[in-house]
């Protein structure tokens, strides 16, 4: 039976994590020639607080793809727009989804502030970013959210996540970076499960350190995925047994904006319109401070980075 004090002593952790957390202040830089429009949280997403954290989520979509349209030299196209999003919003920690090995390999060259788990040449299609003056790399590793045994309709476009353990340089404090990305065809109760083997895989990590969730969920807030990680529903693990989120999470960007008009991450379209469609989070425990949260609205030489908008969240607290 899980011990009732370890969700709020996780959350204090957090908040110790990122109070302490001794990042210098930046200034967002805005693209030279693109167009760059920061929805909602633009003041508190400008300026980053000496104690506060900068988590950025992006799904930068598979090579092959330009402007909504299928060509071999696709992310050729795309790349310095990618770039131009990576390095100029003051990120300490970006998560990536859709980064195939051809695309890491060509992105980390450009990007010697960051670390980056896996490696360029490992499997799976997300990685993680962190700064290297600010965080060392204890572990981290890749799952599969696979369901054994096999339960019809659930095993449908099965993704992996990666995860890395982290330590703070300056405070000393250790925190996890979950980075997933769910797909979009699973039934209803893969869905739950998607929800349910994420929270299993938080209440048998190693340490009781803070997560900090993130990633493209293919789901939006009225939706099972969500619902589970925020505590707000209940559903039966592999066996049956009706379990609840062992650590319940916040997202951030409704967190910091709870009035705000269109909350949608998806650019399928690629015309950069702002939408209601919310399926790209970052999520941090209940109890720890949102400074700001901002969806990235960036276009440039008539075209768009991706089928998504990048999100990007400060958290802390003073």
């Amino acid at each position: 039976m899980s011990n009732p004090v370890y969700p709020l002593l996780v959350q204090l952790a957090l908040i110790c994590l990122l109070t302490n957390a001794g990042c210098s202040s930046r200034i967002i830089e805005r693209p030279g020639p693109a167009t760059a429009h920061v929805q909602a949280g633009e003041e508190a997403a400008a300026t980053v607080d000496r104690h506060s954290l900068k988590v950025m989520t992006f799904n930068i979509l598979w090579e092959g793809h330009y402007g909504g349209k299928f060509y071999d030299s696709g992310f050729s196209w795309r790349k310095p727009l990618v770039l131009d999003v990576l390095k100029k919003y003051g990120a300490d920690i970006i998560g990536l989804q859709e980064a195939s090995i051809e695309q890491r390999a060509t992105l980390a060259p450009e990007l010697p502030e960051f670390g980056m788990f896996p490696v360029p040449s490992g499997a799976g299609d997300e990685c993680i970013l962190y700064r290297l003056d600010r965080f060392d790399l204890i572990a981290g590793g890749q799952e599969d959210l696979r369901r054994e045994p096999e339960i019809v309709g659930t095993n449908i476009g099965v993704r992996d996540f990666v995860w890395v353990y982290l330590q703070d340089q300056v405070s000393g404090r250790q925190f996890y970076v979950l980075n997933l990305h769910l797909d979009h065809r699973s039934s209803e109760r893969g869905r739950q499960l998607d929800g349910v083997l994420t929270g299993e895989w938080i209440r048998k990590r190693e340490t009781a350190d803070p997560v900090i969730l993130l990633g493209d969920f293919n789901g939006r807030p009225n939706q099972p995925r969500y619902l589970y990680l925020t505590a707000q529903s209940s559903y039966p693990d592999e066996d049956g047994v009706t379990v609840k989120m062992p650590m319940p999470m916040m997202d951030t960007f409704s967190a910091a904006n709870p009035r705000a008009r269109y909350a949608g991450t998806s650019n399928s379209s690629f015309k950069g319109k702002k939408n209601r469609n919310q399926i790209d989070y970052i999520f941090i425990p209940r109890g720890a401070k949102v400074l700001g949260s901002s969806i990235i609205y960036y276009h440039a030489d008539g075209s768009d980075p991706s089928d998504h908008f990048p999100l990007i969240s400060e958290i802390g607290l003073e």
